[in-house]
């Protein structure tokens, strides 16, 4: 049986990906198939779809998580370019530290 979730929210992903990098920054990119887009394209659909993977079980962490994936650009803060990445850095750690933290409790406690 094929996984229709993952599949859709890959294509979620992928949507809202194109979709921060409009928001942030289009006119910065210069030609269609450049590696800053395809590497941009690829780092927020990524993101996302962490976000969207997060949301089943942390609606606020998760929403957290989306909004801070627009600090990453340096175009919405012109003022504080590089200076705010660490917070989304920061919080995917977090989620990402709470979900193996449940993995290696289930499977502290299955194996008793």
């Amino acid at each position: 049986m094929a996984n229709e979730k993952n599949k859709i929210d890959i294509f979620i992903a992928l949507i809202l990906g194109i979709g921060i990098l409009l928001v942030t920054g289009w006119d910065k990119i210069d030609t269609l198939f450049s590696k800053n887009l395809i590497i941009s394209i690829v780092t927020f659909s990524l993101l996302s779809f962490f976000s969207l993977k997060a949301y089943g079980s942390y609606k606020f962490l998760a929403l957290l998580m989306f909004g801070s994936i627009f600090l990453l650009s340096p175009e919405v803060f012109t003022s504080r370019q590089g200076e705010l990445f660490p917070v989304t850095y920061i919080i995917f750690t977090i989620y990402f530290s709470i979900s193996l933290g449940k993995y290696m409790y289930s499977r502290w406690k299955s194996s008793f």
